[in-house]
């Protein structure tokens, strides 16, 4: 069995393996980052849409149309509106992230 004396090259390994962790550490990051600008952009796009909606019924108009209206102004899809009395409840969706909103008169 030969036995290598030098040690020549064992930074250039160390320091790849180095390298990728740090790239791993930081695509973990961004993905979570992501996740997380989803999520407040969903609750943005509820937020305003049930607040449009509430108006909209406030006035006799239909009100999901015009939480429709501004979602998709928002970038979001409604995946949920409801009427509860005098309120409207609207759920909206952004990059597979979800948020629900609930407004009406004071």
């Amino acid at each position: 069995m030969k036995v290598l004396r030098r040690d020549q090259g064992y930074a250039t390994v160390v320091s790849v393996g180095i390298i990728l962790a740090v790239v791993s550490l930081l695509f973990v990051v961004l993905l979570a980052a992501s996740r997380v600008a989803a999520r407040h952009e969903a609750q943005q796009a509820a937020d305003l849409a049930a607040v449009a909606a509430a108006w909209e019924l406030a006035l006799g108009r239909p009100a999901c149309e015009k939480a429709e209206h501004v979602a998709v102004l928002n970038d979001a899809t409604v995946r949920e509106c409801t009427q509860e009395g005098r309120d409207v409840v609207v759920m909206t969706a952004v990059r597979g992230s979800v948020a629900s909103a609930r407004a009406g008169p004071v």
